[in-house]
């Protein structure tokens, strides 16, 4: 019998799975995710020799990492004149012409990711403020709709991506290894907005004047002006502030994003209190699980979990709780979606890109909970998730080591750097959250609450409600906005 995996080490994938209702298996390590990758290079029509260069040098290793690489004539769709198949990845070296880019070539953006090779430095490294930054990133991309672009300089190639990555490699480091380690995660678990589709939606069900609820509904508006302080939550990038080749790829490009307004970066939840579960919810048998601590095995039951949010794209620091909040509910795999009652319809309430790395950390809080006290141990982090829930802030940024509270453990710098959209982070979430309550006791530690890190991304930090998390953010984490963007140009492997 095969050792599991670090992830599966306390609870088996199958479980896993049904917690969080993956319905096929996902790649975790860099490796397994190149083996999964079918790539093909779109013609060049116009490029620098700089540029030929890197893309040739750029092929021969992703085959080394153990990518199918597919001659472009290989990779036609047989019934599709003019199209490409499904599921691969498209890289476009040089300049590309109005009529003739990748996305006209492609199927399904949702099932394509399209990289572009820039000459050049990358732009957003003139800038000096972290908006102005993020806000030429995502120009570079809806210029040539693609999910990544990699800009080409003598000494460095500088990887970003549509949630705000800027990751610099050296030319003359360990390219290959840069490769895998850096750009195939980006490639095979890449940024994908949900779709209404994916959920089961409850239109105009929530109450957000019900008492029960009032307590979390305060907590998103209290802690608003505080979060806007600390500088932490970059601001939404309007569809209508991007500048398009024409109105076609407009349209193309608000059909991946789901018909969305834009971007927004980080998100704000508030986890319910174990015991709220919405009237107009049916209730459903809870499903158990073992976790296996130190050679022993514990069956959890596993409840199914509410969590309060922000829509994707409002402002974070105004919240009107009538149009920018939703409910998420994790229910045995099932993911529900709640709008509220009265919500005017030109709102454009959409859930976050994050909506299963917030339910996975939601689920884990839950059954950590379950499992204190069953070992009867003095748990405020059990008192906490029993009596008002939990909240979870993400930014793109990172949390200098002085600044982490006492009891709370730092997980996932060690994980591949992937998409906060993915499988994968939500994977990454809950297993890194479990085991970091098994190393708690392990040694006899207790365990407040954690940090979860994205690497070349941000973090996902735990806490008794937003308005402390806020606060906490104001007095020890912020002397200055610290975004991911302006930590990135650090070591890659941050």
């Amino acid at each position: 019998m095969t050792t599991p995996p670090p992830l599966y080490q306390h609870i088996s994938e199958r479980d896993t799975a049904r917690i969080l209702g993956l319905t096929k298996r996902v790649p975790l390590t860099p490796e397994s995710m190149a083996a999964g990758l079918r790539v093909t290079f779109f013609p060049i029509t116009s490029a620098s020799e700089q540029v030929r260069a890197f893309a040739e040098r750029l092929r021969e290793a992703l085959l080394s990492c153990g990518a199918r690489v597919l001659e472009y004539s290989a990779a036609a769709a047989p019934a599709r004149p003019g199209k490409l198949q499904e599921d691969l990845i498209i890289i476009a070296a040089g300049e590309l012409a109005t009529g003739n880019l990748p996305v006209d070539h492609v199927q399904s953006l949702r099932t394509t990711t399209i990289v572009g090779i820039v000459d050049g430095p990358c732009p957003a490294v003139e800038e000096t403020a972290d908006q102005e930054k993020l806000d030429r990133i995502v120009q570079t991309l809806s210029w040539s709709i693609v999910q990544v672009a990699i800009y080409v300089d003598a000494d460095h190639w500088t990887i970003t991506t549509m949630n705000g990555a800027v990751i610099p490699c050296p030319q003359r480091g360990s390219f290959a290894q840069d490769v895998l380690n850096v750009l195939v995660p980006k490639l095979a678990a890449p940024v994908v907005p949900p779709r209404a589709a994916d959920f089961d939606l409850r239109p105009g069900v929530l109450d957000l004047n019900d008492p029960s609820l009032r307590p979390y509904v305060d907590d998103f508006v209290r802690s608003g002006p505080v979060w806007q302080q600390t500088g932490l939550l970059l601001y939404h990038t309007s569809m209508e502030e991007l500048q398009f080749r024409n109105a076609w790829y407009k349209r193309i490009a608000a059909a991946y994003l789901d018909h969305r307004s834009g971007m927004s970066y980080g998100f704000l939840a508030r986890q319910m209190a174990s015991t709220y579960h919405p009237s107009w919810m049916e209730r459903e048998e809870a499903d158990e699980v073992v976790l296996r601590l130190a050679g022993d095995g514990f069956p959890i039951s596993v409840p199914g979990v509410w969590v309060l949010t922000t829509r994707s794209g409002c402002d974070k620091s105004r919240i009107d709780p009538l149009k920018d909040l939703l409910l998420m509910g994790l229910s045995r795999g099932r993911v529900v979606i709640a709008t509220p009652r009265g919500l005017n319809p030109q709102i454009d309430s959409k859930p976050s890109y994050d909506t299963q790395t917030i339910l996975a950390h939601a689920v884990a809080n839950a059954l950590i909970a379950s499992l204190l006290n069953m070992l009867h141990t003095e748990s405020r982090f059990s008192s906490m998730i029993a009596g008002n829930g939990a909240a979870l802030a993400h930014w793109h940024g990172y949390i200098p080591k002085a600044a982490i509270p006492p009891g709370y453990t730092v997980h996932g710098t060690a994980n591949p750097p992937v998409s906060c959209s993915t499988y994968q982070a939500a994977l990454f979430a809950f297993a890194g959250k479990i085991g970091a309550v098994a190393e708690c006791l392990k040694n006899g530690a207790t365990f407040e609450g954690d940090i979860h890190v994205e690497p070349h991304h941000g973090v996902n930090v735990t806490g008794p409600s937003l308005l402390d998390l806020a606060r906490w953010a104001i007095d020890k984490v912020v002397d200055r906005p610290r975004t991911v963007l302006s930590q990135q140009r650090r070591a890659i492997g941050q």
